[in-house]
């Protein structure tokens, strides 16, 4: 039980690594959350691994309900076709991932039973610790609606943002950027980026035809 304030505090703190260090500032935020709330590491890096996969299943989910929606040229079809079968892998691999998480949790103790070294039984212990809120349904159905509402707004931020450079996108045009630019985001630059704005200039000039100039100049305006 963590109180708000702290955790406001090691959000900003973990974003900022992530900005300046890349993919590796991940670890920072658990790293942190160790030092001031004395949670155990491997509990607090669980916590963070669940969140990753949170953001991928609503990734796909938005992904998928755009492209119900939006027309897109003719010539992306082949495109379009590789990214479907991507999101359908993801998803795949989510799910997996899950089920195994869920099974972990639940024969942890069977798991430490087998494990003969006891620093590493202790760290798998503390592992399943963080993943205990798998196994409460109040606690999960929160977690997924938070998650759903967070990526709503960032669409949104997308959205408005496009439609102030006079770019006449729809809500799921945006939304379909957005994925883009969210999966370019895994490979960045550390206080760059990259990755971002390559995942967001291929969405716009493959699926919409806008111009590389202007791809480029929003890309960096979102970024």
């Amino acid at each position: 039980s963590i109180r708000l304030s702290p955790l406001i505090n090691t959000n900003i703190l973990g974003f900022s690594a992530i900005f300046v260090l890349g993919r590796a500032g991940e670890i920072i935020r658990p790293l942190w959350l160790t030092r001031v709330e004395r949670v155990p590491l491997t509990a607090s890096v669980a916590t963070i691994i669940v969140e990753r996969f949170l953001d991928t299943l609503m990734l796909i989910v938005f992904f998928a309900a755009a492209l119900f929606v939006v027309q897109l040229p003719v010539a992306a079809e082949g495109t379009l076709h590789m990214m479907k079968n991507t999101a359908w892998i993801m998803l795949a691999s989510s799910a997996g991932a899950i089920v195994i998480m869920f099974f972990f949790r639940s024969n942890i103790e069977r798991i430490v039973q087998y494990t003969r070294f006891v620093r590493l039984a202790s760290m798998l212990r503390s592992f399943s610790q963080g993943l205990g809120f798998l196994q409460r349904g109040r606690s999960l159905g929160l977690a997924i609606a938070h998650s759903a509402l967070l990526w709503v707004f960032i669409a949104l931020q997308f959205w408005f943002m496009l439609l102030g450079m006079n770019m006449d996108f729809s809500f799921q045009a945006a939304t379909l950027v957005m994925v883009g630019a969210a999966i370019g985001s895994v490979a960045q630059i550390p206080g760059i980026g990259g990755g971002f704005q390559a995942g967001y200039v291929f969405c716009m000039t493959t699926f919409f035809l806008v111009p590389p100039e202007k791809a480029i100049a929003t890309s960096l305006v979102a970024w």
